[in-house]
């Protein structure tokens, strides 16, 4: 009887090991500088001029003086919905920038602490300007980062990215590369998916759509939002969006399993004249094996077994 309960409280230890879980939280950052509006797109003609308007206030609580620059900037490899700023050679070469059309009010801002201050600007689009989609974006330099010369280090949020369509030809064409999960095998539902998309257009996308996930009989047992965020993609640029399915269940709402082969299907569209014409469809599956929920109903099993043997005799 004692080997018995030892048995017990052994397999008892094993199995709160089993369920037990930890989480950690991500960490956030903030910017010391807000800025409004987040980003402009605008439609314009050759020849014509845009005024606008960018307030820029001070998020710590120290004075600080910024130099005002404007400069293009492309996507950051496989990252959609981010950019960099082009350097002053790269900005030069750039077939597509149109931080040379641009006139500042200001060079130079000292930002207060809880205090705005507001820059106008002027966009002149050259007479002899091609159709297409050109970028530019206005944003803050310290001292420290000019004396360094990190301009290829400052990023969007230190400013306003402005995409500038000229004329009403644009060609809207993408290609998906891939789509996957990061494992073939998960203990619950908790996947993330990557989708690869490269825009082959002369304009910015924001695909969209939905991923369906299936069991080994077909069922449709959730349904997930493709880049919810809705992150563009530059012109000549690949992205990878990544999504998670999270479920707590192994059952769905209507007492599906969700468990084992599973596969999922996406659908996307990118288009924004006939946005059904040309969707971007995709498949991949993987496994769900909730093995610590098996080993511990095998080890339930066992007891039983050894408890029912140990009464017999």
């Amino acid at each position: 009887m004692k080997k018995t309960k030892i048995f017990s409280i052994l397999a008892l230890s094993i199995l709160v090991t089993l369920f037990s879980s930890t989480f950690s939280s991500a960490q956030t950052t903030t910017l010391s500088v807000g800025v409004s509006p987040t980003s402009e797109k605008i439609i314009l003609n050759p020849g014509e001029k845009y005024p606008g308007e960018i307030v820029f206030w001070n998020l710590s609580d120290k004075t600080t003086v910024y130099q005002v620059s404007a400069s293009g900037f492309k996507q950051v490899e496989n990252m959609p919905g981010t950019a960099i700023i082009l350097t002053k050679e790269e900005d030069s070469k750039a077939l597509y920038s149109a931080s040379s059309w641009i006139t500042l009010e200001k060079e130079a801002i000292e930002l207060i602490p809880n205090k705005n201050i507001k820059v106008k600007y002027t966009i002149t689009v050259p007479d002899d300007a091609t159709e297409g989609e050109y970028t530019a974006e206005i944003f803050l330099l310290s001292e420290k980062e000019e004396s360094k010369g990190t301009y290829a280090s400052t990023v969007l949020g230190s400013g306003v990215p402005i995409l500038i369509k000229i004329g009403d030809e644009y060609i809207e064409s993408a290609e998906l590369l891939s789509f996957s999960v990061d494992k073939k095998i998960y203990e619950f539902p908790d996947v993330i998916f990557s989708t690869k998309i490269k825009n082959l257009g002369n304009t910015h996308i924001s695909p969209i759509g939905e991923i369906s996930i299936t069991n080994i009989f077909g069922q449709e047992v959730d349904r997930i939002k493709f880049n919810e965020s809705n992150q563009s993609l530059l012109r000549e640029s690949s992205g990878i969006y990544e999504d998670e399915w999270y479920n707590k269940e192994l059952l769905s709402e209507e007492n599906e399993i969700m468990f084992g082969p599973m596969t999922a299907n996406l659908v996307s569209t990118y288009r924004t004249i006939s946005p059904g014409f040309a969707p971007l469809i995709a498949e991949t599956t993987f496994w769900i094996v909730p093995w610590k929920l098996l080993a511990g109903l095998a080890i339930i099993i066992i007891l039983l077994i050894l408890i029912l043997r140990k009464k017999r005799k």
